[in-house]
């Protein structure tokens, strides 16, 4: 199984282990973040793609990540692999 680099829901930095979300087991995802997946479930479920990089771009911003920056950072998440 391949273990990703970056969260395959919201393109997050998975640089450390304790950034990355949980299985049903309790077992570290290989692909998702802590935000986006808990459990062995994502927590947003409804949320859109468009609406993924619209919140991705806001958390960015409000990081304090110049605004063009921002839409840099999500202008590929439609090809995530959640988004597929």
């Amino acid at each position: 199984m391949e273990v990703y680099k970056k969260c395959q829901s919201c393109s997050m930095p998975l640089k450390k282990e304790e950034d990355r979300g949980t299985e049903k087991n309790l077992e570290k995802s290989s692909m998702y973040c802590k935000h986006c997946y808990q459990e062995g479930d994502f927590t947003q479920k409804d949320i859109t793609v468009g609406e993924m990089k619209e919140f991705v771009k806001q958390k960015c911003i409000e990081m304090g990540v110049p605004k063009f920056l921002a839409g840099m950072f999500v202008k590929n998440i439609h090809k995530l692999e959640r988004w597929k």
